[in-house]
């Protein structure tokens, strides 16, 4: 309207034009890749990778400060349809904990029960920020009251009463921090993970888990092993990896190994093994009597590495020599379960005794796992091998692989080991564990006496590795 004044802080971008000149003054100054990252990430609604960083720090030293501007500004139109310019941005100081894959989803993986019972304790003792992938995988946002929910208390009513209608999305950027990296991302945020590694300033510290997509990629889909091959990349400069086993600080510390190939130093690993989990607060086991018939649970996703079609070939070589024992499977389909299927048809259209249970809820697992006279659980290859010490936590013996992860869970009692790979060597275990009572009640009696490492000590070994004794150069 004619005569009305219009205030210049409503006009877009009328604040970047005011304060970019003077900020990227400041950067030519003192040469800080910090600074350029943080502009950046400011200007663009993106963290920046290395390359974007690394192109404005060479304007700097090169270029006029028009240019430099032009520089910057041309960066966040060519990224505007990946950018949340549209979001407040909110520094923050605090150590930064990467919770995606567990805020999004209500499935219950090994990963996602580490992650939950680890950050649900940090989240009590210290100060940390929650933080999401946003849909872009280019930046990270803050998470969503029901987001929280899932990753402090899940297992619970962790939706009731949860109202996300007064959310209010914010840009998280660490600044000075360290940002932990306990989940695994859905999407691909590598390329920008390893801007924060590099040039942010803040530190980059994970858990390792497996690396069985790359050294068991005949096991899984071939487009895990080029996702998996991209995680490596920021880790390439994280300052620490926590393995969870022997076997996942071996493969982890095997990367970094490699490393001084490239002139680079890699990661610190160092093993925080897992802990032999006790069963939730809410679960009263009563005393186990064995059943007329032996009672065998097949715990895991069905995928060709859990090697489910071994065990049940086994299966059937003692029930044709006139065994007399149920097998109960307990677990989802994974990405593939080959001709699984066709042989679980096969078997129960034969009258055998096969109960395929499927996905179950967290209350059936532990009954099942309870009730069971013992579980088998015989991967090919694992990083920690969870339903190995479920099982054993409520004192049911285990028959599980001889070697990696699963052979150092079964050093401390309470299983049988077999060779994965060796049909025979399965066959001569399961026969012993359905006919030998004997054997049954002797494991059971080390799995009760096994020492436990509770997830509280875990959670706080893990917080003093991965963040507490890490310096953040301010």
């Amino acid at each position: 309207m004619p005569g009305r004044s219009i205030d210049p802080g409503l006009v877009p971008g009328y604040a970047t034009a005011l304060l970019l000149p003077a900020l990227l003054d400041h950067a030519r100054l003192t040469m800080s890749q910090p600074a350029i990252w943080l502009i950046l990430t400011a200007v663009t609604g993106r963290f920046p990778s290395v390359d974007k960083v690394r192109r404005v720090l060479r304007s700097l030293r090169l270029d006029p400060p028009e240019e430099v501007e032009q520089i910057v500004l041309s960066l966040a139109t060519e990224t505007a349809s990946r950018s949340r310019i549209d979001l407040p941005m909110r520094v923050v100081t605090s150590p930064v904990i990467d919770v995606d894959t567990s805020g999004r989803s209500d499935y219950q993986s090994g990963i996602h029960r580490v992650v939950r019972e680890t950050v649900s304790r940090w989240v009590q003792h210290h100060s940390v920020e929650l933080a999401i992938w946003d849909d872009t995988h280019r930046v990270m946002r803050s998470a969503a009251p029901r987001e929280v929910g899932r990753v402090t208390r899940f297992g619970g009513e962790f939706i009731a009463g949860v109202d996300d209608a007064n959310y209010e999305q914010e840009l998280i950027v660490p600044w000075n921090t360290v940002v932990v990296l306990p989940d695994v991302p859905l999407g691909s945020p590598a390329e920008v993970l390893t801007g924060i590694a590099e040039c942010s300033g803040n530190e980059l510290a994970a858990i390792g888990y497996d690396l069985i997509p790359i050294t068991s990629a005949e096991t899984r889909p071939l487009h895990e092993a080029a996702a998996a091959g991209e995680w490596l990349v920021p880790l390439k400069s994280a300052r620490r990896i926590a393995g969870i086993s022997s076997s996942a600080t071996a493969e982890f510390r095997g990367f970094a190994h490699m490393l001084s190939a490239q002139g680079l130093m890699g990661p610190n690993v160092e093993e925080i093994r897992l802990p032999a989990t006790t069963p939730p607060s809410w679960f009263t086991r009563t005393g186990h009597t064995e059943h007329l018939i032996p009672r065998i649970v097949v715990s895991g996703t069905r995928e060709p590495h859990k090697n489910h079609d071994a065990v049940l070939y086994a299966a059937e070589r003692l029930w044709s020599e006139g065994l007399v024992f149920e097998v109960r499977l307990v677990g989802g389909n994974g990405w593939t379960d080959r001709h699984l299927g066709d042989t679980i048809a096969r078997l129960k259209g034969g009258g055998r005794s096969l109960v395929d249970l499927g996905r179950v809820s967290e209350e059936e697992l532990w009954s099942e796992l309870a009730e069971a006279d013992a579980v088998v659980f015989l991967s090919l290859h694992e990083g920690y091998g969870l339903p190995v010490v479920e099982a054993l936590a409520v004192g049911t013996p285990v028959l599980t692989t001889s070697y990696g992860s699963q052979g150092e869970i079964a050093r401390d009692g309470g299983c049988l080991t077999a060779d994965p790979r060796d049909e025979e060597s399965i066959v001569s275990a399961l026969r012993r564990l359905v006919s030998e009572p004997e054997l049954r009640q002797t494991l059971a009696q080390e799995a009760r006496e096994r020492a436990r490492v509770s997830w509280d000590q875990y959670a706080s070994e893990l917080w003093d590795f991965l963040v507490e004794d890490l310096e953040v150069a301010p």
